[in-house]
């Protein structure tokens, strides 16, 4: 198993203090932790805002760099200035009111961001829809790949639960990972929060869960739903599995989407189409669970989908069946080992096709009683060490 760098404490230590006005005579406090040189990690501490604020002022330059990279893939893929795109595509989806609906502190984070990097809101806006750029504007042959494992040891022998993920998605996001680190001055609640910079999250922890989320793009979107890093930072509110659950259920989400949610109780895989949420379980001993890219319950499929099943087979079929490399190689993992261990896991996101030249952060979380840890390789991990954070309850 790799060495593990460093548990951290959360203090402030080795840091780089940063304060910035955030509007009217409000002032917080950030610390940009510069001591890993291959994460940078920031502490926020203030509104949804001002937190916003300090992310995009903070990493304003990274930001510029990547939202420049990520407009120059969208004038490749689809052979029209970037602008214009943006514009089309906010256009024709209105996800604004979902947001207002179940997360609106997300849109004022969105909004601080916007401010804080100096970048238009629009365009800040749209380089938060990944996936339904991916989904909706069906640009779903670049590499979006994440594979995932969830486990219920808790319920086996009492050992701590599991979930985890290697984040693939398109290279030119490489090299921007962040890791936020937020706290609610209120309630003295941590999350932390794997992202790339300019970004309000990919997956991440807080004391009590922690969420993974896989790509499903070939299930039913919508254009007013509510997008994928909604969804993930919303079930990071949340103070319990159940309220989590409940929250990914309740919500009209805007893209195709796997997400694995774990406790120290309980571990759940959840397949969402915009007007279907399924269950995904290996077997009937739901001890575990893992995931790719294909739904493997959900059949409520995109229209676009079911157009490629009528030209491949003739007609639509009853069922349909999904499978590929890194699934099955999860797969093997999760049916061979007799105790899906931290070893085992770390082992798996280890190996190919798992990890692979898509990868951009792989991450473990555990759950145990009084303590929630994030292990987040900041690149591939079967070359870049873990690095361990711990938020005890």
């Amino acid at each position: 198993m790799k060495s593990f760098l460093l548990i951290l404490s959360f203090a402030v230590f080795n840091a780089f203090l940063a304060s910035a006005t955030t509007g009217g005579d409000s002032r917080k406090e950030v610390v940009l932790d510069t001591a890993y040189s291959s994460l940078p990690v920031l502490h926020l501490n203030g509104t949804p805002y001002e937190n916003g604020f300090q992310h995009g002022k903070i990493m304003r330059s990274r930001i510029a760099e990547l939202v420049g990279l990520w407009k120059r893939d969208i004038e490749e893929k689809y052979g029209i200035p970037a602008d214009r795109f943006i514009a089309t595509f906010l256009d024709s989806t209105n996800y604004i009111p979902s947001i207002k609906r179940w997360t609106p502190d997300l849109l004022e984070e969105i909004r601080g961001i916007s401010a804080g990097s100096g970048i238009d809101f629009n365009t800040i806006f749209a380089f938060q829809l990944v996936d339904e750029i991916w989904t909706n504007a069906r640009l779903i042959s670049i590499p979006h790949h994440c594979t995932s494992i969830g486990v219920n040891n808790s319920k086996r022998d009492g050992s701590p639960n599991y979930i985890a993920q290697n984040i693939d998605i398109t290279p030119f996001y490489h090299g921007f990972e962040v890791l936020l680190d937020i706290v609610d001055t209120e309630t003295g609640a941590r999350k932390l929060v794997t992202t790339f910079a300019g970004y309000i999250g990919a997956n991440g922890v807080n004391r009590h869960i922690g969420i993974t989320e896989n790509t499903l793009a070939d299930l039913k979107s919508s254009l007013d739903g509510l997008p994928v890093c909604c969804v993930a930072r919303g079930v990071l509110e949340k103070e319990s599995f159940e309220e989590a659950v409940d929250f990914i259920r309740g919500v009209k989400h805007a893209s195709g989407q796997n997400y694995i949610v774990g406790s120290d109780s309980s571990v759940i895989s959840l397949e969402c189409a915009s007007d279907l949420v399924t269950e995904y379980w290996p077997d009937s001993t739901k001890e575990y669970t893992f995931h790719a890219n294909k739904p493997l319950t959900n059949s409520s499929y995109h229209p676009a989908f079911l157009s490629y099943l009528k030209a491949l087979y003739g007609s639509i079929p009853e069922s349909v069946s999904f499978s590929d490399e890194r699934l099955e190689a999860i797969k093997a993992v999760a049916l061979n080992s007799r105790h899906i261990s931290l070893e085992v896991i770390t082992d798996a996101l280890s190996k190919r096709p798992i990890c692979n030249a898509n990868t951009f952060v792989s991450t473990i979380m555990e759950f145990g009683k009084g303590y929630s840890e994030l292990r987040i390789s900041p690149g591939k991990p079967d070359s870049t060490e873990y690095i361990l954070f711990r938020i005890k309850k």
